[in-house]
């Protein structure tokens, strides 16, 4: 919370919902297809509650495109918007994400599906399990800085960070780098907050409504 809180907008109000299902942490398909379902409960929870737009801050966008397709206000992805943040600010872009020391393909699925891929010099991890982030930010900074210089010499002009976990380490890797940095959350915030702010929300001719809703309990 308190990362994203000082890049809020001063009237947007921020309610952040744990599942209280699922694994505890997205590091392949499998995980995110467990839990799909369970965010989806709660993407319809929040719009039933009058919430003006949503955010799903894993970078994997579990269930993003149901989410788009089963609700009428946005639904923003910090993967899907952090990557298209980046292509705002250079023309190739790479990953660096955390857990297993090779990441899983299905980060770069992600890309295929909104035909970006190409632009992505490549996906690399600091090979630090997901729910062991924050424990040492200057090991994780040094692991990410040779990882960037990597993907630099690939052709990357941006760096996505590509968890929403890895936090606190942006200023200095761009620092290091001398190329911009991009957080996930913060992306999918201030694009959430565009959005908001726009009177836009997702297309219902290519996110089509559901005939019939169906619960799970």
């Amino acid at each position: 919370m308190r990362e994203i809180e000082k890049y809020k907008d001063s009237d947007t109000l921020l309610d952040i919902v744990n599942l209280q299902k699922g694994p505890e942490s997205i590091d392949c398909s499998y995980d995110d297809t467990w839990s799909s379902i369970f965010t989806l409960q709660e993407v319809e929870k929040a719009a039933e509650e009058g919430y003006d737009g949503i955010i799903n801050p894993c970078f994997g966008d579990p269930a993003l495109q149901a989410a788009k397709e089963a609700v009428n206000i946005p639904v923003v992805g910090a993967g899907e918007s952090s990557v298209l943040f980046a292509l705002l600010l250079g023309h190739k872009f790479g990953i660096i994400t955390a857990g297993p020391p090779e990441p899983s393909a299905y980060l770069m699925d992600n890309l295929k599906r909104i035909e970006i891929d190409h632009k992505c010099v490549g996906v690399l991890s600091i090979g630090i399990p997901i729910l062991d982030l924050g424990l040492d930010i200057k090991k994780e900074i040094i692991l990410i800085i040779k990882l960037g210089e990597e993907l630099i010499a690939r052709g990357a002009e941006v760096i996505v960070l590509g968890c929403g976990s890895i936090l606190n380490v942006a200023e200095n890797v761009s620092r290091g780098l001398g190329i911009p940095i991009v957080i996930p959350i913060t992306a999918a915030l201030k694009m959430c907050e565009a959005m908001i702010s726009m009177g836009l929300s997702q297309s219902k001719r290519g996110f089509h409504q559901p005939s019939i809703k169906r619960r799970i309990m």
